[in-house]
């Protein structure tokens, strides 16, 4: 697919690296997001209001994930917490609190079928019903997807999903799903942050290592 100077197939009559190649499939895929997003923008606001719901009621947040999800995630723990949440990531690996019927649970796969999440997903709903449940997923129909009050639905290839194409080695995997997932999420906060009326001063002095 490459020669030994990463020059990738032609793209628009000019030769264009892989890297590039792969930016393009990846930027593409947002877009297509941003649009499905934009036509289904309803259940975004649902997403938007509980989780500012749980803001201002000091609902306590448990993200659940697993892999390259997982660490998504944590990214938007981050800046939740920057926000003044309390958070905890869900794993069998860590003692972590009690989920009570006041808290949202937040869970993010790309396939829908993850086994460790629908694993510690049965048992956290057959233990209580949370407040709210969100599940993002690029398949709804799974039951991760069903489990959910609200539920996201992203574009995008997932590991659940084979491709014959060309260019499928260009965003492996779960790939595609994952990034619309960061950018999304990341996009989330942003809507929070204003509703609340804070500033990125604001989301500092909640940083570790503000300076």
């Amino acid at each position: 697919m490459s020669d030994v100077n990463g020059e990738g197939k032609n793209v628009n009559g000019k030769a264009k690296r892989i890297l590039f190649q792969s930016m393009d499939v990846i930027l593409k895929n947002l877009n297509e997001n941003m649009e499905h997003l934009d036509a289904n923008f309803k259940y975004t606001q649902k997403f938007i209001n509980v989780v500012h719901d749980g803001l201002i009621n000091q609902r306590r947040f448990f993200l659940l994930a697993s892999g390259r999800s997982a660490f998504i995630l944590q990214c938007f723990a981050t800046r939740l917490v920057h926000l003044g949440a309390e958070v905890y990531m869900v794993t069998n690996l860590a003692s972590i609190p009690a989920l009570r019927k006041k808290d949202v649970l937040i869970v993010l796969s790309g396939s829908g079928t993850t086994s460790i999440v629908v694993s510690l997903l049965k048992n956290y709903v057959n233990t209580i019903k949370p407040h709210a449940i969100v599940t993002i997923t690029s398949h709804p129909e799974t039951m991760i997807g069903r489990v959910g009050d609200i539920t996201i639905k992203l574009l995008g290839r997932t590991k659940k999903d084979r491709s014959e194409e060309d260019h499928a080695i260009l965003t492996p995997e779960g790939t595609q799903f994952e990034a619309a997932a960061f950018v999304y999420l990341d996009a989330i906060i942003a809507e929070l942050a204003i509703k609340c009326g804070k500033t990125d001063e604001d989301l500092l002095s909640h940083h570790a290592e503000s300076i």
